[in-house]
């Protein structure tokens, strides 16, 4: 086998050896330089782009892994979040009267007046306004009473268990001490979707 491997490379190197030393080192050098390069371009470069995407995928999937880790660490507080959310939600809804509970909530206004020693001379209720899940529903008030009455009456107003506003009032004082007080009491009411619509999403799906 060596002798073989020798006569192999006696066979190649047979064209320089009649050439001056100075062109046979020349041409060993290209030679050598030749091969260095093609296993540089075909061997090793290869190589280190495969090494490269290889890293470049580790990192991504490194990357990935630690953001999972921090959602699935993050996960029980965000259902605990949305949960007292929904809670949160469910008693705001409840606080909005539906529509046919509107008659009695304004009676109740009325009512918590007359019993702080008010006297209503307007009590009037106005068109609602519609925003997007609830409606507003605005009562023109004009009373008159003592500033203690006033207050008893306001204050009986916001213990209520439904959303009652008392907003724009004016105050005047009158000859006898009294105060006459005209403004505005808003409460909101839940908007109810009409039968047609859900018959219409109903089809829809």
């Amino acid at each position: 086998m060596f002798d073989s491997l020798k006569s192999s490379l006696f066979e190649g190197l047979r064209p320089i050896l009649p050439l001056p030393m100075w062109q046979k080192l020349l041409t060993l050098v290209a030679t050598f330089t030749a091969i260095l390069g093609l296993y540089v371009y075909l061997g090793w470069m290869p190589l280190q782009d495969e090494i490269t995407q290889q890293e470049s995928q580790k990192q991504l999937q490194q990357t990935l892994l630690t953001k999972n880790q921090k959602l699935a660490h993050d996960l029980p507080r965000k259902q605990k979040e949305y949960a007292e959310l929904e809670k949160q939600l469910k008693v705001a809804l409840n606080m909005l009267p539906k529509q046919s509970q509107i008659p009695d909530l304004l009676e109740n206004v009325s009512w918590a007046g007359k019993d702080s020693g008010l006297e209503f001379s307007d009590f009037k209720p106005g068109p609602e306004v519609t925003r997007q899940i609830y409606a507003e529903v605005p009562v023109a008030l004009n009373i008159s009473g003592s500033f203690r009455q006033l207050l008893t009456f306001l204050k009986r107003v916001g213990e209520m268990p439904r959303i009652v506003d008392v907003k724009n009032l004016t105050l005047t004082e009158g000859k006898d001490g009294d105060l006459s007080v005209r403004g505005q009491a808003v409460t909101y009411r839940l908007v109810e979707e009409q039968p047609e619509t859900v018959q219409r999403k109903g089809r829809k799906q």
